[in-house]
């Protein structure tokens, strides 16, 4: 298959510019002119997906202009598929099946995913803690904890806890309380007044009572023994943990609440993943206990806590067929299902720094480390969901490429599809600078490709995604500058299988035969040979043609040096 070379339309949020407005311009407006024929659009949001006319509108740029597409999803708090909160959970499962949806309708080769928005619950603890009993908390299918407490021992232990610590006094005003200590209490009453009666009985008083004596006498005992037995049950329904966790798991509140809210969440549903033998908390943390990864002071195992669990979250949102959404975008398949069956393609991202953190968070989202996130691709097993690497992400998360790199596993490469590329600078995802020809970053770019080519990495989709360009342009020419070109220098000697160490001066544009930038070199050097005797001749100089120089003297000078090496 090889390599394909393509580059990314860019967000309208941020760059503003006109061509952006809306997905098939998105793919016309600015990628038509780039020198590829393969466009990532950015999605601001699925709203994008009701633009009146927007499927004939795409599929005919699509056809006209003979371009493939990918897209890139949107990002941020709303969007984070391993968020245990309820609401997040419930709008970023309906805006990942809405825009695996509108991908296949818009016939997008693949969709590309953030794996994480949110920060490591430790780095939030203080927020978290002291209030995570106000945020409802679900599993990662969606469905309250109760439900997989009921599938693990150890897990229903904990969650236990959590309600007695805070929630179980709150119990005793709720229906299930009630209709299952009313079961409770009828059973002790008749219990203790069939005791009482029978003592009453016995004694003399009663023996020697007249018959209205004795009726009274049972009805006063009868009262007494009821308001005894409620009171001696009712102290040791609050004590019973099997009885206050069923009243618990079955109301419609209190069931999605927590102590500690989300943390609770997170080391309930590692205890679950542990007790199962789960292989991303087997990979990840091997036998080590939950609460023990959750309060390590080893920050490695700190992050491997935080992406065992969001890797399951992930897991459950992709396997999730049951949730009204899924009925209404997907015929009630689930996202892997659908996946199956379209041939789309999710690739998850190494996100970058600024989706849902900011700067400051370097490091310390939930699932960032390719070490990490390669588990999850495992554990689903299918072509069609795999990974997407951006070494500037990698970077802007302090992480060593080169070195990860070589610490990966020989076949890592074969579980990634995609790549974002752009000078490699940790500018926290935001700049995605263009690729210099020649340049230092086109090297280091190479011998890393190389070394998971070398890995397994045998196709893909090679991305310059674009950003405001180097001094603020908008042209492609001032956005791309030579990164296509580069980008075309790496598909070609991948596929060549060129070792860094012998790559030729064709690679870095520095030979005759570069027919893509070689001319426009010695079109510069023509123009620019006698600059160093400038000044120094005696006679009047001309800096202009007799083409340039009329285009100066009618106003049109700028337009000249743009068109120039055309």
């Amino acid at each position: 298959m090889g390599y394909t070379v393509g580059i990314s339309s860019g967000w309208w949020s941020i760059a503003r510019d006109p061509i952006l407005l809306g997905l098939a311009q998105k793919i016309g407006g600015f990628g038509a002119v780039s020198g590829t024929t393969f466009n990532q659009v950015d999605l601001e949001s699925p709203a994008e997906f009701f633009e009146p006319r927007l499927k004939q509108n795409v599929l005919r740029v699509q056809r006209e202009l003979g371009v493939k597409t990918g897209m890139h999803a949107e990002i941020g708090t709303l969007a984070a598929l391993e968020s245990a909160e309820r609401r997040i959970w419930e709008e970023a499962h309906k805006r990942l099946v809405e825009t695996v949806k509108g991908a296949s309708d818009l016939n997008m080769v693949y969709v590309n995913f953030h794996l994480s928005s949110t920060t490591i619950l430790q780095f939030d603890e203080a927020r978290i803690r002291p209030f995570g009993f106000q945020s409802q908390v679900v599993g990662p299918d969606g469905q309250p904890l109760g439900f997989w407490g009921d599938d693990s021992k150890a897990m229903k232990e904990y969650l236990t806890d959590s309600i007695f610590r805070r929630t179980v006094d709150s119990l005793r005003h709720e229906k299930p309380f009630k209709d299952r200590a009313d079961a409770v209490f009828k059973k002790a009453r008749e219990e203790r007044v069939k005791e009482t009666l029978r003592w009453l009985k016995e004694q003399e008083d009663y023996k020697q009572a007249p018959p209205e004596r004795k009726k009274f006498m049972e009805d006063q005992y009868t009262r007494a023994a009821e308001k005894e037995a409620e009171q001696d049950t009712l102290q040791q329904t609050f004590h019973n943990r099997d009885f206050m966790y069923q009243c618990w798991k079955d109301t419609e509140f209190y069931k999605y609440i927590l102590e500690a809210g989300e943390i609770d969440a997170y080391i309930a549903v590692g205890i679950y993943m542990k007790e199962k033998g789960d292989m991303l908390w087997a990979s990840l943390l091997g036998g080590t206990s939950p609460i023990d990864a959750y309060y390590s002071r080893d920050f490695d195992v700190q992050l491997k806590f935080n992406a065992a669990v969001a890797s399951r979250y992930i897991e459950g949102h992709l396997r999730n067929k049951d949730h009204p959404w899924n009925k209404r975008f997907l015929n009630g398949m689930s996202v892997l299902e659908w996946l199956r069956k379209t041939g789309l393609v999710i690739a998850i991202e190494i996100p970058e720094v600024g989706g849902g953190g900011g700067e400051g968070h370097e490091g310390l989202y939930r699932l960032f480390d390719p070490r990490h996130s390669q588990y999850l691709i495992r554990k689903i097993g299918m072509p069609q969901f795999n990974l997407c690497i951006d070494f500037e992400h990698m970077l802007s998360h302090k992480l060593d490429v080169g070195k990860i790199i070589d610490e990966l596993p020989g076949d890592f490469g074969s579980l990634v599809s995609l790549f974002h590329l752009g000078e490699p600078k940790p500018y926290k995802g935001q700049a995605h600078i263009p690729i210099p020809l020649g340049s230092q970053a086109q090297e280091v770019l190479y011998e890393w490709l190389y070394k998971l080519r070398r890995k397994g990495f045998h196709d893909g989709i090679l991305i310059f995604e674009r950003g405001g360009g180097r001094a603020g342009g908008r042209t492609p020419g001032e956005v791309i500058e030579n990164s296509v070109i580069v980008l075309k220098k790496f598909a070609e000697f991948l596929e060549k299988d060129v070792a860094p160490k012998d790559l030729p001066l064709e690679f870095f544009g520095l030979s005759y035969t570069s027919k893509d930038y070689w001319p426009r070199q010695m079109v510069a050097m023509r123009d620019h040979a006698y600059d160093p005797l400038e000044g120094m001749l005696a006679v009047p100089e001309e800096k202009h043609t007799f083409l340039s120089g009329e285009a100066l003297r009618k106003g049109k000078r700028e337009e000249w040096e743009k068109r120039r090496y055309r």
